[in-house]
């Protein structure tokens, strides 16, 4: 059973529209942005990515807090890894009292483009709700969507693509020359090259592709499954009828 946030018929058209998204975006490989794209210039116009590090750090800091309002900064630009880690915080208490509620609101949100593992965990989520709580979470849920459904948040990452491409380039259409290229640099070492055409490949920076490249890595089941056969009497330390 799932909570619904929504009306029928816009829960609806929601799901088919997300159907049609997927239907448009070509079966790849998962595959992970490169280091070396990883600039400076890159994190200002991913909001996602820049707040999804900044809370990775804080939780490996020991800081909770923190890392809790950093992926809730990162959750407004539809980045579905954050939310799902919002939930988790909220289960476990970490950083937050412990709220099951808000967890599973969180875990649902992480579960709107219906990626296999965050699926699976609002499921396990949901299940440890009793009936009160789970009208609390119908309820609650409301406002969350409101603010971090990307039905808004995939317009504000949006922005933030466009706005970025053209300041980067130089371009207000963010045309890539076939000359620029993109020196990274720690400290005192050596830049690392980066041809433009990859630092600036569409799959970046263009919002239809980008949002095709979360699908193809999330979509598909990420964790080891487990096969969980009939159940058995256990006597002696031997199965009954070896």
């Amino acid at each position: 059973m799932k909570a619904k946030y929504a009306p029928h018929c816009l829960l609806l058209g929601l799901s088919m529209a997300t159907a049609v998204a997927a239907a448009n975006c070509p079966v790849e490989a998962p595959r992970r942005i490169p280091p070396t794209v990883l600039t400076g210039g890159f994190f200002d116009a991913h909001p996602d990515l820049f707040w999804r590090s900044m809370a990775q750090r804080a939780e490996r800091d020991g800081k909770p807090a923190k890392a809790l309002d950093y992926y809730k900064r990162s959750a407004r630009y539809a980045d579905k890894f954050s939310q799902a880690m919002v939930a988790r915080l909220y289960q476990d208490g970490a950083g937050t009292p412990a709220d099951p509620v808000m967890a599973y609101i969180w875990m649902d949100l992480a579960a709107e483009r219906m990626y296999h593992d965050f699926l699976v965990l609002r499921e396990h989520y949901w299940a440890r709700l009793d009936p009160q709580q789970q009208a609390q979470a119908i309820e609650r849920g409301q406002q969350v969507y409101a603010d971090y459904g990307d039905r808004v948040a995939k317009p504000r990452m949006e922005r933030a693509l466009g706005e970025g491409r053209q300041q980067i380039t130089g371009s207000r259409v963010g045309y890539v020359s076939s000359g620029l290229v993109v020196v990274q640099r720690r400290g005192n070492e050596q830049g690392i090259v980066t041809p433009g055409s990859i630092a600036y490949d569409n799959d970046y920076w263009k919002a239809a592709d980008y949002w095709c490249l979360q699908d193809n890595y999330w979509r598909p089941a990420l964790t080891p499954s487990v096969e969980v056969g009939a159940p058995g009497t256990v006597r002696d330390g031997k199965a009954v009828g070896d």
